[in-house]
């Protein structure tokens, strides 16, 4: 039974997966090279509603804490 590739068309089979998941990772891994002002002011404030959110819950599920912490 013959083998349904050649040494070659293997070798350029893997070669490519290789470059194709080197691009993937290096598409995952890096940063931007721009940073836009803008998007860091977005990010902080995300972050900023997600700590108030977390905050008002846990007020809702614990009351007494709300009398000696307060957030705005």
């Amino acid at each position: 039974m013959e083998p349904p590739f050649t040494n070659l068309e293997v070798t350029f089979i893997l070669l490519a997966f290789v470059m194709l998941t080197l691009f993937t990772l290096a598409s995952i891994y890096s940063s931007p090279a721009s940073e836009d002002p803008e998007d860091e002011k977005i990010k902080q404030e995300l972050s900023w509603n997600m700590k108030r959110k977390k905050h008002r819950k846990k007020m809702k599920e614990n009351p007494s804490i709300s009398s000696t912490i307060q957030i705005i």
